[in-house]
């Protein structure tokens, strides 16, 4: 073990509980990011050195395993929901790919930012080479992650910004675009609801994530830019999402409210296909008609979808991936900057549409033999995934 390593592991426990003590504050929801500024487009919300692609940028994981031997680990914020199950799933079979790679034990921080803390730092002192991280505590993360890049680690944090900056406090960071995120379903939206246009509501998820925040920025800018959206009119304050803490029960209790609010809801956009199942029952018990709806992709959903789209002609919907695969890109990422092999596969990810109901070729995927949160975009069989949920 290097002098680096012991000193990384022997710090005292007084720092890790000072970092733990202010975690909960700077903990950003699924797929935040904490680097937005207000207005602008993409630009205004992501470093100007990360590199923008879609998915054919992708390249496969044997391009990067090198020849070295490498020890790989994922280090999760919280392992108990089907998103980070998937995620893990994706992690270890792109390991798997590589003769050359061990993978170390997995990392449940459980939602406590000190045994997240904790846990990085076990991973170092047991010799992880190249370290993915989801970091829900935040900044408060932050100077651990520093710590084990320059204890020699290669640490790419994945979805989660913890702020820092690439080549200074990690390797790299790996994320989608929550900004076309926001322009792919008010696009989608507009054009479903026609010349006729309707009001529409952005439902977002805890109050101030930057998730919701930088995807009501494309939604707004695609409103504005888009003459399809003439007669779209968004009932959301400029700039504020509805806060649902992206949680079912909160969702219904949201939308019942909006129901009584407003005599006409022709669409929700939302980001959580699971939150809006709880959306979707406040309008049945309302005795609305259900609206057309975006969100990311979720077993529930669809199946959903099938259930009651025949009595509800005007539910239409659309989904982009869950991105549980972007996992794999951090990996190889990582991997790829331990054996000194170039990666130039974009950083941030265009995530594409996954189902579409106006769209035959991309039917609503509902499968009654696995969980309502089951994520069906990612890249795993679907005997992979009733092993990650069993």
């Amino acid at each position: 073990m290097s002098s680096t390593r012991a000193r990384f592991r022997a710090r005292g426990s007084a720092a890790v509980l000072a970092l733990a003590l202010g975690a909960t504050a700077c903990a950003g929801g699924p797929g935040a990011s904490n680097n937005a500024t207000e207005g602008g487009g993409v630009e205004a919300v992501y470093d100007n050195a990360a590199k923008i692609g879609d998915v054919s940028q992708l390249r496969p994981m044997s391009e990067f395993c090198g020849t070295k031997p490498v020890k790989v680990a994922l280090a999760d914020g919280t392992g108990d929901n089907a998103f980070r199950k998937t995620a893990r799933a994706e992690f270890e079979d792109e390991a798997a790919k590589c003769p050359n790679i061990t993978v170390l034990p997995y990392a449940d921080g459980q939602n406590n930012p000190q045994k997240a803390i904790s846990d990085i730092k076990a991973l170092v002192a047991q010799g992880v080479e190249a370290l993915v991280v989801f970091p829900d505590a935040g900044e408060a993360l932050l100077p651990t992650l520093r710590e084990a890049y320059k204890a020699g680690v290669q640490v790419v944090p994945w979805t989660a910004n913890p702020g820092g900056k690439p080549g200074v406090d990690y390797t790299s960071f790996v994320g989608h675009n929550t900004v076309n995120d926001g322009v792919t379903w008010t696009r989608w939206m507009c054009e479903a609801l026609g010349e006729k246009g309707g009001n529409v509501v952005f439902l977002g998820g805890t109050p101030g994530n930057t998730q919701s925040i930088t995807e009501m920025v494309g939604i707004e800018k695609e409103l504005k830019e888009n003459s399809a959206c003439a007669n779209v009119k968004l009932l959301n304050e400029p700039g504020k999402p509805v806060d649902t803490n992206w949680n079912p029960a909160q969702m219904q209790k949201v939308v019942a409210g909006l129901l009584t609010k407003y005599p006409t809801i022709d669409g929700v956009i939302t980001d959580s296909g699971d939150a809006s199942l709880g959306g979707i029952r406040a309008f049945l018990q309302a005795g609305r008609p259900l609206p057309k709806w975006t969100a990311n992709d979720n077993n529930g959903f669809a199946c959903a979808w099938k259930e009651h789209a025949d009595k509800n002609p005007t539910f239409q919907t659309v989904t982009v991936s869950a991105r549980t695969w972007i996992i794999r890109l951090a990996l190889r990422k990582a991997v790829a900057a331990h054996q000194g092999i170039k990666n130039d596969e974009p950083e941030i990810i265009n995530i594409p549409i996954f189902e579409n109901t106006l769209d035959e070729t991309k039917p609503p995927k509902c499968d009654t033999d696995l969980p309502a949160s089951a994520v069906l975009s990612s890249e795993l069989t679907p005997e992979q995934l009733k092993q990650a949920y069993s």
